[in-house]
């Protein structure tokens, strides 16, 4: 039994890091893992929560019309 927890917290954990980038963050994805389940919190993060896209870089420069 305490393996099946050990093994529970750990993808709770994995499933914080892939979203610390993500507008929900890393420690309410960890506490939404905990209450549901780690697949279902990587479901809603996939689906829900979208990544901070650091491809799109915004300038002071005027926009040409």
């Amino acid at each position: 039994m305490p393996i099946a927890f050990l093994i529970y917290v750990v993808l709770c954990l994995l499933v914080a890091f892939i979203a610390r980038r993500s507008k929900l963050g890393s420690l309410r994805t960890l506490v939404l893992a905990f209450l549901l389940t780690p697949l279902v919190a990587f479901i809603y993060i996939l689906l829900f929560a979208a990544l901070d896209d650091k491809s799109k870089t915004y300038t002071h420069e005027p926009v040409e019309r």
